[in-house]
């Protein structure tokens, strides 16, 4: 099968090849394409070593974030008698950089991760923005190479527990959310967020973004995507509104 990200052109070393069936096997997977998987554990960085082919794992990770939010919202739907605001609020805490992140290191995807000696050296294995963006294009590698149910599958066996336990009231704590209805009921308005600036090259991209209440900047928050960032701005939000805030909104 062809892929529009020509995976056809990584040439996997013998070492490489048993770190992946390691990894097949430690999963209970069984991969057709390594490619695939070699490709969704690759940074962007790693386009910068000698001789490194120039692809690496962002849409991967873009198509796995849309494949993870339609598995997880099609098991709340289907598993709990949910409103559309709890669902959101759920997927998005269950769905989160942090959660995914502590997945990924449960599963050592940081030893399995090319990337370039300087982001290895600055921490990059353990990022968990890296690891996070690594589960999501492990998720799309399978998609790509056995199907949606095994990717169901996957995700479901890392995410089910967690999923549960935020079902429970008062667990799922999504700062956006969150904001968004506290503003509602008490200012009867509702929060903007707007980009302030974007730093970095492509593979180390930081963006900054602001939360506007009533036309006046709240906090600020930076992250590594825009949604990242946005959560941030919100959570800080949060914080300044339940304590010094108040009385400029009124």
């Amino acid at each position: 099968m062809q892929y529009s990200d020509h995976v056809e052109k990584i040439i996997l070393n013998k070492e490489r090849i048993e770190q992946l069936k390691e990894l097949s096997k430690r999963l209970g997977i069984r991969f057709r394409d390594y490619r695939l998987y070699d490709l969704a554990l690759t940074h962007s960085s790693y386009a910068n070593e000698p001789g490194a082919h120039r692809l690496n794992n962002q849409r991967l990770e873009y198509l796995g974030d849309a494949i993870i939010g339609f598995i997880v919202n099609d098991y709340l739907y289907r598993s709990f008698h949910l409103n559309e605001g709890q669902m959101a609020r759920i997927k998005s805490a269950a769905v989160s950089e942090k959660s995914l992140a502590s997945v990924a290191r449960k599963l050592r995807f940081g030893q399995y991760l090319k990337m370039s000696k300087g982001e290895k050296k600055s921490g990059g294995a353990r990022r968990p923005s890296n690891l996070a963006d690594s589960f999501e294009a492990f998720v799309a590698a399978i998609y790509l190479d056995l199907g949606l149910e095994e990717a169901r599958k996957f995700v479901l066996n890392m995410l089910e527990n967690r999923l549960k336990n935020l079902t429970k009231p008062g667990r799922a704590v999504d700062p956006k959310s969150a904001l968004q209805e506290l503003v509602q009921k008490k200012y009867h308005t509702h929060p903007v967020y707007e980009m302030v600036s974007q730093e970095g090259p492509d593979h180390k991209r930081e963006f900054i973004y602001r939360v506007m209440i009533n036309g006046i900047e709240i906090a600020r928050g930076t992250g590594t995507s825009k949604k990242r960032a946005e959560k941030q701005a919100a959570q800080r939000a949060l914080d300044k509104i339940k304590s010094q805030f108040d009385e400029l909104l009124i």
